[in-house]
């Protein structure tokens, strides 16, 4: 059985950054299996996976986080924009400079149509545009594999918060670089196989499994989505989310 959900509501989100937009396509697939479960004669929990398409338009917002006052970072953008050459199109632009030793720039959206209250599995798999370079030395760390592409979700929303530390920090546990936290995951770098380190050039490159994490939806069945860059490279980085493709797997009471 095939079931579209169609219309996600608009959600008006606070973000340090730029604002922008993303289109979502929601497809729910087969039933039962291995996770779903509910009382003995009741409907079994679906799986469910969400694409979130970044060629289109809607609803989403981008910020940043892990810097002080004095290191805040002085030209991050999260937002749509027009794909590098030579890719046409759209994507969600993440870029900027790390002066923190450690920049994390972030979009986010939130997902509706799931279980309320249903715990899952989360697989995560994210398609993007980048022109860093493998195999390469830099300031603090590699241009390629430095920099971290994280993904999480969860019934709170992502925010940027000052902590008492002084530090603008995410309000989730991420982990950090290339280590996930049990919101978040460290899905791989964003090193390509085609730049060298003297010339640059973009190419596609596709992060997914096994990284996977458990979250529980919300009272109104939503889940907050958030897929970022996460940099140990103390210079410029920059890449174009084109898709992110989600599947909650629904996990036994």
């Amino acid at each position: 059985m095939s079931i579209a959900f169609i219309g996600l509501p608009a959600i008006r989100a606070r973000s340090s950054l730029v604002f922008g937009c993303i289109s979502l396509s929601a497809v729910l697939s087969a039933c039962g299996g291995g996770g779903g479960s509910g009382s003995e004669g009741s409907s079994p929990v679906p799986v469910v996976k969400r694409v979130v398409d970044f060629s289109s338009s809607p609803v989403c917002t981008g910020a940043d986080a892990d810097y002080t006052v004095g290191t805040a970072p002085p030209d991050t953008i999260s937002a749509m924009a027009s794909a590098p050459a030579p890719f046409q199109g759209q994507g969600w632009r993440l870029s900027g400079t790390n002066r923190s030793d450690d920049l994390f720039i972030y979009t986010k959206c939130r997902l509706t149509g799931l279980k309320p209250q249903q715990s899952y599995r989360v697989d995560f798999a994210a398609d993007f545009l980048t022109s860093a370079p493998s195999g390469c030395s830099g300031v603090g760390g590699a241009p390629g594999e430095g920099v971290t592409v994280h993904a999480g979700a969860t019934a709170q929303e992502p925010m940027t918060l000052l902590n008492g530390n002084g530090y603008f920090r995410v309000n989730l546990d991420r982990g950090n670089q290339t280590v996930g936290g049990s919101q978040s995951q460290a899905l791989g770098h964003i090193g390509n196989a085609v730049s060298t380190c003297i010339q640059r050039q973009f190419a596609a490159k596709t992060l997914g499994p096994p990284a996977v994490l458990q979250t529980q939806a919300d009272a109104q069945g939503g889940i907050w989505l958030h897929v970022g860059i996460d940099s140990g490279f103390e210079a410029y980085s920059e890449v174009y989310l084109r898709s992110v493709s989600v599947t909650f797997t629904p996990l036994a009471r």
